[in-house]
């Protein structure tokens, strides 16, 4: 039975994955030295300071989604979908940051979708 209450948890831990992104994002192109206090800080740091506002931005829009969906989907059953999030970030990581996965990774992505699907079910 379609829900869409699945559809904003899903939603959610998408934007919470795509914010981890931007986290990366930002901290790889964050500069600290240079002297001149915090205020030389923040103007050399203008773009990631930014990325980091709106990635917090969609946490708090993902929270909208989340706290939606609770209404009537068990927190039990809502909470395992968290774990796509251990897929989608690692892969997120590897194919825009060229990080390397754990050689486990490979063994355990099926195991958490396969896990999630079996929650899932009613």
């Amino acid at each position: 039975m379609f829900n869409i209450n699945y559809i904003l948890i899903s939603s959610s831990v998408l934007v919470i994955a795509f914010g981890q992104v931007i986290f990366k994002f930002a901290a790889k192109n964050f500069k600290i030295g240079g002297g001149g206090g915090w205020w030389n800080v923040a103007q050399q740091n203008v773009t990631p300071i930014a990325l980091i506002f709106l990635a917090l931005f969609l946490y708090f829009l993902s929270t909208i989604a989340w706290v939606q969906a609770l209404r009537t989907v068990p927190l039990s059953v809502a909470f395992m979908f968290n774990a796509l999030a251990f897929v989608i970030v690692p892969c997120a990581g590897f194919f825009l940051f060229g990080e390397s996965v754990p050689k486990y990774f490979y063994l355990g992505m099926p195991l958490i979708l396969l896990g999630i699907f079996l929650i899932s079910r009613p």
